[in-house]
């Protein structure tokens, strides 16, 4: 049902009740009466109100008790309806200190108790008795209105979790596949890059062939690279390769055609998932700006240090003479940016810079680093 619909029953209701009830006495209190149309259309009209019950429930409560003291005037008629539904608003749409107004409610209705005990000049115990039929009354709706306003407030909150939820889980996808796609696809392309950027350099095979492979090579990892821009980054996510999994990537280097020469120095220890995976991509960083920006057969050292209290990674290059390394752009990507972010949420850093007529990367890990 609509919000329309369910004013429309709320509102026809009241007057349906008040209506119905009241047995179309008119007499006032200090003798004379009221017209016999006057009351309907008073109630219809004062009840109209309640179509505002939910956007204005304190106004809507002050014009239902000051309508149900008409029984001051004239005992016989005594409408509550309206005013039981305007004490549940007041108490299901508003803060609590407001709400506590909603207890006014038992004014007009002891008010209707004492006027109906003195016209029918009833004993005490009749009064009290309808006093407290009047209250309970009152306070059921009251209450109600409260229980309601706790419920609505739980849903809320409810629905709030599983949004976060939701977008935590849509995040997590959102960074697996980012980690994915530069882990894997990106590090291929490059291997691809530089092994045509070889051939073509060695005059073998194909030269426009060879051209137009290192070119295609170059544009997907631009693309790459522009959508891994869009993506978060998390630096702490435990997953991918550690160092555990350096003669692989040592391998990979070689295979590409770099004279790689490995050198590890001080005692292992072991690491924290989180902090080997970031050693691993710091060799990684290393290896892929080599290979993409230094000229074919360029020699790479990699050292591991493993020093009392820190694990210092350095990677060097060194271009043959003549043959100049290209310039670095900063990208703001995933490269040197992610590793910096990456170390620096394990209390490490990484510096890089150029080194003679080649390239050098630093990385320090403190031990123990979780």
């Amino acid at each position: 049902m609509t919000i329309n619909g369910r004013n429309l029953m709320v509102v026809g209701g009241a007057i349906a009740v008040d209506l119905l009830f009241w047995d179309g006495e008119v007499r006032l209190a200090g003798g004379g009466e009221l017209p016999l149309w006057l009351p309907v259309v008073i109630t219809v009209l004062v009840h109209a109100s309640l179509w505002d019950r939910r956007t204005r429930p304190v106004a809507v409560f002050a014009v239902q008790a000051m309508f149900a003291m008409v029984s001051v005037v004239v005992p016989l008629w005594q409408p509550v309806a309206g005013l039981m539904v305007a004490t549940f608003a007041i108490a299901a749409n508003t803060g609590s200190r407001t709400a506590r107004w909603g207890w006014l409610v038992v004014v007009p209705l002891v008010a209707h108790a004492v006027t109906h005990s003195i016209w029918f000049d009833s004993k005490w115990i009749g009064l009290v008795q309808a006093a407290l039929l009047y209250v309970v009354a009152g306070a059921a709706c009251w209450v109600a209105g409260r229980r309601v306003r706790a419920r609505g407030r739980q849903l809320r909150a409810w629905h709030a979790e599983q949004d976060r939820l939701h977008t935590e889980a849509t995040l997590d996808e959102r960074l697996a596949l980012a980690r994915e796609l530069h882990d894997g696809v990106a590090n291929t392309i490059t291997a691809v890059l530089v092994q045509a950027a070889a051939a073509r350099a060695g005059s073998t095979g194909d030269p426009d062939a060879l051209h137009r492979i290192e070119a295609t090579a170059r544009r997907a990892m631009e693309e790459i690279q522009a959508t891994l821009r869009l993506m978060p980054r998390a630096a702490g996510r435990p997953s991918g390769p550690t160092l555990d999994d350096l003669p692989n990537l040592l391998d990979l280097g070689r295979a590409a055609g770099l004279d790689l020469v490995y050198t590890q120095t001080g005692t292992p220890r072991s690491l924290d998932p989180v902090a080997s995976v970031a050693a691993y991509r710091a060799v990684q960083e290393g290896i892929t700006n080599t290979l993409k920006y230094a000229p074919p057969g360029t020699r790479c050292l990699v050292a591991i240090d493993w020093r009392p209290d820190e694990l210092v990674i350095g990677i060097v290059d060194q271009p043959r003479a003549g043959r100049p390394r290209a310039e670095l752009p900063a990208t703001g990507g995933r490269g040197l940016a992610g590793l910096a972010d990456r170390l620096g949420g394990l209390g490490g850093a990484v510096e890089s810079g150029a080194h003679g007529s080649g390239f050098r990367l630093e990385a320090r890990l403190p031990v123990g680093a979780r």
